[in-house]
């Protein structure tokens, strides 16, 4: 009798095993299922109902910034009036009031798709979780399931088909745990790349921002452009064509005098040969002027006022407020200073090695005097609002040979 209870225990035990592992299996095989789910389909189809509706927002402000652009364009082929002048800045302000909203309708997008990223984000740590808490449990019931003798088992019983069941189930809870580390290593995979993506939307949205700053910076001048010409015509087609004409005086005027001051100062340098400190400098590598990179008019800039009747934008406008300090953007000589001119106002001139000059305009103070040598960085004045400017900026330019070419081309 004892041997039959003892009989009975083993089977007992052996039968318990078999549940359990199956059961185990049962409820790994149930959590993976779960866990291939995914995220809440609700809050998914939500965000991307959202995300849709956002494209079509940018969609219809993009095709309404290309209607904008035909008017400049088709205008700025018309005569050189007053009312034509007007009708361009009106249409420029137009685009640039929906390239901001376009900008805020993009930056929304981004916003909506870093909420779906942290979401994704949210449900495979989750996932991973539930996997790693599930390996633990299937390591704990194989160190248990295989510490037992298979072989007294079998010797205790006549006849034991169930044996062999068993050993087929202890072979897939080994390869149900073999698969449970495998999506373990494939969730934290997903997980790092959808890290990286919400780190790359984080950063498109701050590019996004960036650039909205800077078009709103664009349309200030441009309303303040539009404002000094009203201004300054009274909005008489006669005053108009008096202020253009000052315009393109005041213009060669100031384009005579640079091209004078730097071929003389350079001619006077070469005189000195290797003794002057100045001869030794290499080809010019420029920095930028001013910690701001804020662009507000480009060199040969399209939307620049009077480009049809004065002439191309000759260098970069620089969106810098009142008193920003000005620095030399590279080691070289101070060809010209001058103060309250009519088209740059208060400006210096510097001339560097390799035949290149920069010029900074529109200053409200000068800090370095004509013929005095400065270093790359030195700081030189604050940015103003004198001589034409319609608001606070840094007018930069670089010439080669004399001639103005476009700045970008040498700033890092």
């Amino acid at each position: 009798m004892a041997i039959q209870a003892d009989k009975i225990i083993k089977i007992a035990v052996v039968i318990g095993i078999f549940f359990a592992v199956a059961l185990s299996v049962y409820y790994l095989s149930k959590l993976s299922a779960n866990a291939a789910a995914g995220p809440d389909q609700t809050v998914v189809t939500d965000l991307n109902k959202q995300i849709d509706e956002q494209k079509a927002r940018i969609d219809a402000l993009t095709a309404k910034i290309a209607e904008y652009n035909d008017n400049v364009k088709s205008t700025q082929q018309e005569a050189a009036t007053l009312k034509t002048e007007l009708k361009v800045l009106d249409n420029q302000v137009g685009k640039t009031n929906m390239e901001i909203s376009l900008k805020e309708e993009q930056a929304k997008e981004i916003q909506l798709q870093i909420e779906q990223t942290g979401l994704q984000i949210s449900e495979l740590e989750l996932q991973i979780s539930k996997e790693r808490d599930q390996l633990a449990n299937l390591l704990r019931l194989i160190g248990r399931y295989e510490d037992k003798n298979y072989i007294n088992i079998l010797l205790a019983n006549n006849n034991f088909s169930d044996f062999f069941d068993q050993i087929k189930y202890s072979t897939d809870l080994q390869q149900e745990t073999q698969r449970s580390v495998n999506r373990i290593k494939e969730s934290s995979a997903k997980l790092s790349a959808q890290k990286d993506d919400l780190e790359k939307q984080k950063r498109d949205l701050s590019g996004i921002l960036n650039k909205l700053d800077d078009t709103k910076a664009v349309l200030v001048v441009q309303k303040q452009d539009k404002n000094q010409l009203i201004i300054a015509t009274n909005k008489s087609e006669k005053k108009y064509q008096a202020l253009i004409a000052d315009l393109k005086k005041q213009q060669a005027a100031a384009n005579a005098q640079v091209v004078a001051a730097e071929k003389q100062l350079r001619a006077e340098l070469a005189k000195k040969g290797t003794a002057e400190k100045f001869n030794s400098l290499g080809i010019a590598v420029l920095i930028w002027p001013t910690d701001s990179h804020r662009i507000t008019a480009t060199f040969h800039d399209p939307n620049y006022p009077f480009t049809k009747t004065v002439g191309p934008h000759s260098g970069l406008d620089i969106g810098v407020g009142k008193g920003t300090p000005v620095h030399a953007a590279e080691a070289g000589y101070v060809a010209k200073v001058a103060y309250n001119t009519q088209w740059y106002g208060t400006y210096i001139m510097i001339i560097h090695g390799g035949n290149i000059t920069t010029l900074y305009g529109h200053l409200s103070q000068i800090n370095v005097t004509q013929d005095q040598y400065v270093t790359r960085g030195q700081l030189i004045g604050l940015s103003g609002n004198t001589g034409y400017s319609s608001g606070p900026h840094l007018h930069f330019e670089v010439r080669s040979n004399g001639v103005p070419v476009d700045p970008q081309n040498y700033l890092p």
